[in-house]
Parts: C-alpha cells; structure tokens; sequence
C-alpha cells in the first residue's frame, strides 16, 4: 500500500470540487434549494430567539442530515442513471427507498424544530 504525499494543492482542490457538487446540487435539485432555504430560516429564528448551544447544536445536526441525505440521494439516482438507464423494480425501489430516507430525515429536522422553538414562541405569545 502507497500513501501519497499531502500537498496543499491537491487539499485545495479537494475543496473546490467538492463546493462544485454543492453547487450543482443547488442548481438542479429544487429539493435542495427548499432544504437550503428551511436551514437559513432556522439558522435566522435560533439567532433571533438565542437559543441555548445545546440547542443550536442538536438543530444544526438535524438540519445538516437532511442535506447530507439530499446529496447522496441525489448522487445515488444520477449513478443509477447512467449503470441502468432503462426502467427497472430493482432502480425504482432503491430511487424510492433514499427519498424515503430524505423525507424521514426531513420529518425528524421538523420534529426537532418544532419542539425547540415552541417553547420560544409560547414565551413571545405569553
């Protein structure tokens, strides 16, 4: 086994393809884009209500899973794009099951949302 040199520039480059799927991932996913959008807003309310940093952190988490989970649904149906390109069960079920995953991790972030601010806009109402 051969370990390769550690160069700034390859880091560097690690980076910038990486920033470039994200983009593309923004570009072409409208799911993407509403869960970039849903992750602005927390991020904004937990600023604005001063949300404990346990708090913040467990939002933060919640959030970041169902982008992560957008992001290899996504490189999981184009990679099944191009080995199967013809209708298959077998390409549908696994198309199925990973925005399965994405809605579920999307039902938890909500849950965790909800459940954190609650509290804070029951405090304003009050």
């Amino acid at each position: 086994m051969s370990y390769n040199k550690w160069s700034i520039v390859k880091l560097f480059n690690s980076f910038m393809y990486a920033s470039r799927g994200v983009v593309n991932l923004l570009k072409t996913e409208q799911n993407a884009r509403i869960h970039l959008i849903y992750a602005i807003t927390v991020a904004t309310l937990a600023y604005i209500l001063s949300i404990t940093r346990i708090e913040a952190i467990i939002l933060f988490f919640a959030v970041t899973l169902v982008i992560a989970m957008e992001i290899i649904n996504t490189a999981i149906e184009k990679l099944l794009d191009i080995v199967k390109p013809e209708q298959s069960k077998a390409v549908e079920f696994i198309k199925d099951a990973m925005a399965g995953a994405v809605l579920i991790a999307s039902i938890i972030a909500l849950v965790v949302t909800v459940l954190i601010f609650l509290p804070y806009f029951d405090k304003l109402a009050g």
